[in-house]
């Protein structure tokens, strides 16, 4: 049966196949997804990644904006289970003040936004 922070992270992998590559490694057993772990080791670095080529003026290899759209979107509809991932397992994992890649904070849109200053208030 699938849960529904597996359907969203499949999902994700769907829209955005560089952010799906990999996405088998997050399977600790054929039924058991580890969402956290996907986000925390494929999804979280590569749309930091994303964002530094793009700031940097390079192309990035996906639009870093539309995840965070696709984010934002999932994060007011998605369930308690969907929300818990984004937050501890994306937002909490976005660099610190002072790390290349903070600035992606700026972008973050409205929901995204507000669940950042929850899981991170100082920043």
């Amino acid at each position: 049966m699938t849960t529904p922070d597996e359907r969203f992270s499949l999902e994700l992998a769907e829209r955005f196949p560089p952010l799906g590559a990999d996405i088998d490694f997050s399977y600790d057993a054929p039924d058991e997804f580890l969402a956290h772990v996907y986000f925390g080791v494929e999804v979280t670095p590569k749309v930091v990644a994303a964002y530094l080529t793009d700031t940097d003026g390079g192309t990035p290899a996906f639009d870093w904006r539309a995840v965070l759209a696709f984010l934002d979107e999932q994060a007011r509809t998605g369930g308690t289970d969907v929300t818990t991932v984004i937050g501890t397992s994306f937002l909490f994992q976005l660099p610190n003040p002072g790390q290349a890649g903070y600035g992606i904070v700026d972008a973050l849109p409205g929901e995204l936004a507000r669940l950042f200053h929850l899981v991170r208030p100082n920043g």
